[in-house]
């Protein structure tokens, strides 16, 4: 596989008035995690003043004659000023034409750092045609028109977000229509950047009502593939993709631990169960990494399906992985850590992590013994951790205030009912519109727990240790108030 270094930039916040945008920020870290997963070494920047932006370009530029491929994005305010094209950093001054000039980077000097560079290919992505207020007050018309054509170099693609004389929609989501129609297609295996880049086309077109048409320029002299089927969302790992993928774990081999494995996939307590008890006579030297970690993740999946003996193995877990430790290298609770996040297809479980024994396998980040295999999982979830309240091994608190408000049915014991949950000054509770308990009027029904529980609860939605939950509210409580709580209600950041 060709190495390919990815600068990723994003830029929302910019200081004139008027002009700040809802999407490129989240653009731009959207597009970087699945790069990330495809391989990339990628630089994600967001909010860069001018200084910041010339000096990420510039490191970009020096360390890319040791890739193959150059990927360069930008979104925000892009313009094109007297037929040269800018993109703006946040700091940029909208004042007149000539303070944007001289305070925005040319894109030309991008295009000459890759022109230069000893890659083979190079990509420059443009979601940067967005609409600014500003240009309605200068003199020259030019600026109206978008984003400029430019002349792409031999091996060079130049993908804009708009045709000329058009603006890129902000978007009304999380992403910009153009960024959301790239995150939609770079998954899709196998198919050529030029057949990339027309699904794109096709999806802007018709989401914009026929108001916007991205479209390239390409000078690319080889083909490019963006997905070839490299793509799983756990990259790096020191593992196989046959233990990654554990699905397709090859369990017909004739040796103890592959039979223990085979067991404990079983689905079957009655199986599953003597399989943990033979655990015990495992010879960990004798064992390769790949196997100790399959192992790992089938424990954590039996005890999850509530087999009895795994359960037991979980809730006594440092007493029984200790054995399994090499040079602080524990293969079983890298396993067992990876099955909490991951699924048998490599897949971020998104919604579905398995939290049922978080706590204990917390506390096992506070002996030194295991410290690499939090490390391990923590570079792992990195892609992920603007979907995670908690990633293993962090010891800082998790903030969370919850909303109460009085209630005032008389024929319910419940004083108050939680009407939100904030984190970050970001609402994160959600309601399952689609549960019997959420009627046709928007009732919503609630479940009344002691404030004990409702903490608990609370520890498991965010999939979070209680340990490091500090939850405060608007009312003075008592372990024992009850307090009433949306019934199927979840917990996310996203």
């Amino acid at each position: 596989m060709k190495k390919g270094l990815a600068l990723i930039i994003g830029n929302s916040e910019y200081q004139s008035s008027g002009n700040r945008l809802d999407n490129p920020e989240n653009d731009a870290n959207d597009f970087a995690k699945v790069l990330i997963r495809l391989g990339y070494k990628v630089n994600v920047q967001t909010n860069l003043d001018l200084k910041t932006l010339d000096f990420h370009i510039s490191s970009f530029q020096k360390e890319l004659d040791n890739y193959d491929i150059g990927i360069f994005y930008f979104a925000g305010h892009g313009m094109q000023i007297e037929g040269e094209n800018f993109i703006t950093a946040v700091d940029t001054n909208f004042d007149s034409e000539v303070d944007a000039k001289y305070s925005s980077f040319t894109l030309n000097k991008v295009l000459d750092y890759m022109e230069r560079a000893k890659n083979d290919s190079n990509i420059i992505i443009l979601d940067a045609c967005r609409d600014n207020p500003f240009e309605k007050s200068w003199s020259r018309s030019v600026t109206q028109q978008g984003l400029a054509p430019m002349y792409a170099p031999k091996g060079t693609l130049i993908a804009y977000a708009t045709s000329p004389g058009e603006k890129a929609a902000d978007g009304n989501s999380r992403n910009g229509l153009y960024t959301k129609a790239l995150l939609e297609h770079i998954e899709e295996e196998n198919i050529s950047i030029e057949e990339f880049f027309k699904r794109v086309r096709n999806s802007v077109y018709a989401f914009s009502n026929g108001k916007q048409t991205s479209w390239e320029h390409t000078s690319l002299t080889g083909s490019f593939k963006f997905n070839t089927g490299q793509l799983i969302h756990a990259i790096g790992t020191p593992y196989s993709t046959e233990a990654i993928l554990d699905k397709d774990f090859n369990i017909h081999e004739d040796d103890s631990i592959t039979k223990i494995i085979k067991d404990l996939k079983s689905h079957n307590w009655n199986i599953q169960n003597p399989a943990i008890h033979r655990i015990s006579s495992i010879n960990p030297s004798k064992v390769n990494d790949d196997k100790l970690f399959v192992l790992g993740r089938n424990i954590l999946q039996a005890a999850e399906g509530n087999a009895f003996v795994a359960v037991e193995f979980m809730n006594n877990l440092e007493q029984n992985i200790s054995r399994f430790n090499e040079n602080k290298e524990n293969h079983v609770l890298n396993g067992i850590l990876f099955e909490v996040y991951f699924n048998s297809e490599g897949d971020f479980r998104k919604s579905n992590i398995k939290n049922g024994f978080l706590n204990k396998i917390y506390t096992l980040s506070q002996i030194d013994d295991y410290q690499k295999s939090f490390e391990f999982i923590q570079d792992h979830l990195k892609p992920f951790e603007q979907e995670l309240f908690f990633i293993p091994g962090e010891k800082q608190s998790i903030n969370l205030n919850v909303v109460l408000k009085e209630n005032k049915t008389t024929d319910v014991d419940d004083k108050y009912d939680v009407s939100d949950i904030k984190y970050e000054g970001n609402s994160v509770l959600r309601y399952n519109h689609d549960s019997p308990f959420f009627t046709s009027n928007d009732d919503i029904y609630f479940e009344s727990l002691l404030f004990s529980r409702l903490k608990s609860r609370i520890a498991y939605l965010t999939s979070a240790p209680l340990d490091l939950l500090k939850i405060t509210t608007n009312y003075d409580l008592e372990e024992n108030s009850k307090i009433g709580f949306p019934f199927d209600a979840s917990i996310t950041r996203n």
